[in-house]
């Protein structure tokens, strides 16, 4: 009989494949919960700046317009105070707030609506006495899709808005 046997037995693997099944289960849950984070963060900066928005229009002379646009490598938001009628990729540049990589996209009005990306564009205005401006205004909502859905919801006769999952 050979005392000084070397290998590994049957039970090491399978305790070794437990172990990295284990491990990539989680690191996919993981992926998931980062999407939701994504998407949660996307639809507060969002809804913040509408409200930086309409502050803005309010208290300074002349019209400001929130942007939110597409470019390679994700979407971006803007507040200029032009009105853009098309994409203009002098303005709408990387230089705006980077919203979110490509793990999140963002519709016009539902999640079966316009994607917001070549040369989409969201605009939103608001007139002097705060409620929406809906001759500069081209959504009545924004979806952003991710690891889930959140609307935010722009009511036109008050100048409200809020999210909805």
């Amino acid at each position: 009989m050979r005392s000084n046997q070397k290998g590994v037995t049957l039970v090491e693997i399978i305790l070794v494949i437990a172990i990295i099944g284990i491990m990539a289960g989680t690191s996919v849950m993981m992926l998931g919960h980062l999407h939701y984070a994504d998407t949660q963060k996307v639809i507060k900066t969002i809804d913040s700046s509408l409200d930086k928005l309409q502050m803005q229009s309010m208290s300074k002379a002349g019209d400001h317009y929130l942007y939110i646009y597409h470019l390679s490598g994700g979407c971006y938001m803007k507040i200029l105070p032009d009105d853009l009628s098309s994409f203009d990729s002098s303005k709408l540049d990387s230089n705006g707030t980077k919203l979110a990589n490509d793990t999140v996209s963002i519709y016009m009005d539902s999640a079966s609506g316009t994607k917001v990306d070549g040369n989409d564009f969201i605009k939103v205005a608001y007139t002097k006495s705060l409620t929406f401006d809906t001759a500069k205004t081209n959504v009545s909502a924004i979806v952003v899709s991710g690891g889930s859905n959140y609307t935010i919801q722009l009511i036109t006769d008050t100048g409200k808005h809020f999210i909805s999952n």
